[in-house]
């Protein structure tokens, strides 16, 4: 079970149970009467032996969401049920005195989730309707719920030591999609990414895949490899671009990026000191304070 994945990963789930033959609900928040420690749009995925992925109420109504998605794939029709404040379910009651409306869709394997699978894996958004027996693209029928789904935000951190694996380690565990550049092949060996480039030459650079989802890092202390990647960096669709060092460092990058021809709208889009506590020391509370910055952020 997975309790806290991308949109993305809880149409994997589906896909997968689907394409196995075994039968899958999905529910989706679509109102709150109050408090919810989820948003609108928060979705399980469950199949008929109970296994799931996703939460909706971080703990509160995740049985009764199974059992009654149990009910769902059963009698083959959904529907939407109201959980706590005016709820007929006496004995589900959430704790903030809330009360939320799910959406329980019977899933099945056709196009739709398959299309918007294939649109995230390229990078690209992705929108389906969810009806009470079906799970249809966006612009199929004009009714049922509308559930947008975007890529995962790509971290692409370039740097060596412990800045460098600290960072990328705790961006994984929080589901980005991490790329690690670095001279250091032990550093990138050792490193927790989805995808490494060993930095051989300042003036061979390797390809980087960046995108609107894309927040870039740079860890260097070394002058060299900051000068060569910070142009690409700033130049690119990034929606967040930073680099460690003080305020003298900054003034000398400052002057090196002019004098590499970058605009004052391009050298304006770097974030330095990068983080969200400025100064930050040591490697852990760095990588934190990075991260909590790029998710504040991150595109809509």
């Amino acid at each position: 079970m997975q309790f806290d994945p991308s949109g993305g990963d809880i149409l994997g789930f589906a896909e997968e149970e689907l394409a196995a033959g075994r039968r899958v609900a999905i529910a989706t928040l679509t109102d709150i009467d109050g408090s919810s420690p989820r948003a609108v749009g928060a979705q399980m995925a469950i199949a008929e032996d109970g296994r799931f992925c996703g939460s909706i109420s971080s703990g509160c109504l995740e049985r009764a969401i199974i059992a009654e998605a149990g009910r769902t794939i059963a009698e083959g029709d959904g529907g939407v049920i109201r959980y706590g404040k005016g709820s007929r379910f006496v004995d589900v009651v959430l704790p903030c005195g809330s009360g939320v409306d799910i959406l329980f869709t019977v899933a099945s394997a056709g196009d739709a989730i398959t299309a918007a699978l294939a649109s995230l894996r390229a990078r690209r958004s992705a929108a389906l309707r969810f009806g009470t027996n079906a799970v249809m693209t966006a612009n199929e029928d004009s009714r049922g719920f509308l559930r947008a789904y975007r890529p995962p935000i790509r971290l692409v951190i370039a740097g060596y030591g412990p800045e460098l694996t600290l960072l990328a380690a705790i961006a994984s565990a929080a589901g980005f999609i991490v790329c690690a550049l670095s001279p250091d092949a032990e550093c990138l060996a050792t490193c927790n990414a989805d995808e490494t480039a060993r930095l051989l030459s300042s003036s061979v650079l390797p390809e980087i895949a960046i995108d609107y989802r894309t927040a870039c890092i740079l860890l260097f202390h070394d002058r060299e490899w900051e000068r060569a990647l910070a142009p690409l960096f700033l130049q690119s669709p990034a929606f967040y671009v930073g680099a460690v060092g003080g305020p003298k460092t900054a003034a000398l990058r400052r002057a090196s990026l002019q004098e590499d021809g970058l605009s004052e709208a391009d050298i304006a889009r770097l974030s330095a000191p990068v983080g969200l506590v400025p100064m930050t020391r040591d490697p852990s509370s760095l990588a934190v304070s990075i991260l909590a910055e790029i998710v504040a952020k991150a595109p809509s």
